[in-house]
């Protein structure tokens, strides 16, 4: 008998050990998946920081060197975050030492994270030819005005075909003293006010601060699926395969709910152009259904034709695809798709 309940209650002991490691690993995993999501915690700080915390919330948080984009708010949907880990954040031609893809769902409440190859020999827009995904950043600062974080954003939306609505970034000198900071438990309130001058120096983004909050909350309370997909560079350069994986994680469900039939006209002289836009259409769920050539070939701004403006499929493909003008027709269109898109050599340029 007394045999018999020692071995149970070894039993339980080593099922709570496995449930608290199981546990362990889960935090540690949404703290690594975005360290940034620290950030939450100090919403919650007492009356004492108060200071120090009107102070943070009051200036807007700094923006990497060569960006254009205002500050962007997080307001739901399918939202990309591009995380880019320098050598020195405020170096603008420091390489970069990790590059990743954060991709948040509120409709289905899941987070999942993609890393980029940086040895990966890419075609680099703005005219620069090839070179490693690790020098993008760096490139950027030998534009005129430099466009570092812009040309590092484009190069990954365009490898990937998919939007990037927002970034972060940082380097990993400022993360180890924040995690520093955060590892002293309570006295953290007494080292607040260093805490938050790191934060400013560490962190770039073109976030506000209430969406860089309301990020953090989502990434902390969210599905966060266990496996980061490391993206190697055979699987880089294989698009086919790189796209239905990406269509797995990267789609916009009321993309999908509306059901759009979708064709993609190049009216351009630039070789595979609507190929190219198709994709990023496919991977955020759109339904193509042709892709071919215009009879134009001299467009230079793209446009949409739709009898519907309004709905989301095309509100949201406008905006990714940076296409201001829709119509309700355009002389050579066909009424075969609900949503017809005409690119011109602005789409050439912008992706």
């Amino acid at each position: 008998m007394g045999r018999t309940r020692n071995y149970k209650t070894k039993r339980r002991q080593k099922v709570s050990s496995w449930r608290k490691l199981r546990l362990s690993r889960k935090v540690k995993h949404r703290l690594k998946i975005l360290g940034l999501a620290l950030i939450v915690v100090f919403a919650t700080i007492v009356v004492s920081g108060a200071v120090a915390l009107y102070q943070f919330f009051t200036k807007p948080m700094a923006a990497a060197s060569g960006a254009s984009d205002g500050d962007v708010i997080f307001s739901g949907g399918r939202f990309n975050l591009l995380l880019i880990t320098l050598e020195d954040v405020k170096n603008p031609t420091s390489l970069i030492e990790e590059l990743s893809v954060i991709t948040l769902d509120v409709s289905e409440n899941e987070v999942f994270m993609v890393k980029l190859p940086l040895e990966a020999e890419v075609l680099v827009p703005q005219g620069f030819g090839s070179g490693k995904l690790a020098t993008v950043y760096a490139l950027g600062a030998l534009t005129k005005p430099q466009a570092n974080l812009d040309l590092t954003a484009q190069t990954v939306a365009k490898l990937l075909a998919v939007p990037i609505d927002g970034y972060i970034v940082t380097d990993s000198s400022g993360l180890g003293q924040i995690n520093q900071f955060l590892g002293d438990g309570f006295r953290m309130v007494k080292l607040l006010p260093n805490l938050l001058v790191e934060l400013r120096r560490s962190i770039k983004t073109n976030l506000t601060f209430t969406s860089l909050l309301q990020v953090g909350k989502f990434i902390w309370t969210a599905r966060v699926e266990e496996e980061v997909w490391a993206i190697s560079e055979g699987e880089l350069y294989d698009r086919q395969h790189l796209d239905l994986e990406l269509q797995k994680h990267f789609t916009d469900s009321k993309i999908i709910e509306e059901r759009f039939k979708i064709q993609v006209l190049n009216a351009t002289e630039k070789s595979g152009l609507a190929t190219h836009i198709s994709r990023y259409v496919k991977n955020l769920g759109g339904d193509v259904i042709v892709i071919t050539n215009f009879e134009r070939t001299d467009l230079k701004q793209s446009l949409m034709v739709t009898s519907k403006p309004k709905v989301h499929t095309v509100q949201r493909l406008s905006k990714v695809l940076k296409i201001g003008d829709t119509r309700s027709e355009f002389e050579g269109v066909e009424e075969r798709a609900d949503l017809t898109i005409i690119l011109g050599l602005d789409s050439w340029k912008n992706l």
